[in-house]
C-alpha cells in the first residue's frame, strides 16, 4: 500500500468527535485517540488525518537525522505504522511518541544502507540543500548527549511535544523530564562552547 492512499481521497475529511460534556471540545489527545482507534479499524481517511497531523514532526526528525530531506524515509514511517497499527496500544504515551521509535529505526536503516552503498564519481542531482555547518555541529552535540537526554530534546524539540507527553513516552514524571531537559541544555551549551 503506497502512503498517498493516506493523503486525500473522499474519506480524507474527518469530523471530531462529540465531546464528553455540554461545551467542552475535545483537546487534541482525545481528537488523537478517536484517530488511531478508527484507523485500527481499518479507517484509511482516519489514518490520513493521522499523518496530516504528524508529517511536519516526523519529517523534521527524518531531515535532523540524515542530515537533509528523505522523502523515502518518512514515507517509510508511515508505511510501518500502518503495518503495524495494530501492535499499538494506548498505554498513556502519545501517538507522536511511537511514531518517534519508528522514525528513529527508519533513519537508522537508511544511515546503514548509505554505509553499504558504492562511492559514486557522479553526484545526485539537486534538489536536497545541505545542511549547514551550524546545523551539523548541533545534530553532532546533540548525538554526544546520553540517551534519556538526547530523547528528550528530539521528543520536545524536533517531534514537538509537551512534558507530560515526554514524560509518558519515556515513562517518567514531568519533573523527571523538566530536569533531564536542563541538564541536556546544559550540556549542548557546553559541547557547542568545546567545538567553537
Amino acid at each position: 500500500m503506497e502512503i498517498s492512499a493516506f493523503r486525500g481521497g473522499s474519506d480524507a475529511n474527518i469530523s471530531r468527535p462529540a465531546p464528553d460534556r455540554k461545551g467542552d471540545e475535545p483537546d487534541g489527545r482525545a481528537l488523537e485517540r478517536a484517530l488511531v482507534g478508527r484507523a485500527q479499524d481499518g479507517d484509511r481517511g482516519a489514518f490520513g488525518e493521522l499523518y496530516r497531523m504528524h508529517l511536519p514532526a516526523v519529517a523534521r526528525l527524518v531531515r535532523f537525522r540524515l542530515g537533509g530531506e528523505d522523502e523515502d524515509a518518512v514515507s517509510e514511517v508511515f508505511l510501518r505504522a500502518w503495518r503495524g497499527l495494530a501492535s499499538y496500544r494506548d498505554t498513556g504515551v502519545p501517538f507522536a511518541g511511537w511514531l518517534y521509535g519508528i522514525a528513529r529505526h527508519v533513519a537508522i536503516d537508511a544511515l546503514r544502507r548509505r554505509g553499504r552503498d558504492e562511492p559514486s564519481e557522479e553526484l545526485p542531482d539537486g534538489g536536497v540543500e545541505p545542511m549547514t555547518a551550524e546545523v551539523m555541529t548541533l545534530r553532532g552535540a546533540i548525538e554526544a548527549l546520553p540517551t534519556e537526554q538526547r530523547q528528550v530534546i528530539e521528543l520536545k524539540y524536533l517531534v514537538g511535544l509537551t512534558n507530560e507527553e515526554v514524560a509518558a513516552a519515556m515513562s517518567t514524571t514531568p519533573g523527571a523530564v523538566n530536569a533531564r531537559q536542563w541538564r541536556a541544555l546544559k550540556a549542548l551549551a557546553e559541547i557547542l562552547e568545546a567545538r567553537a
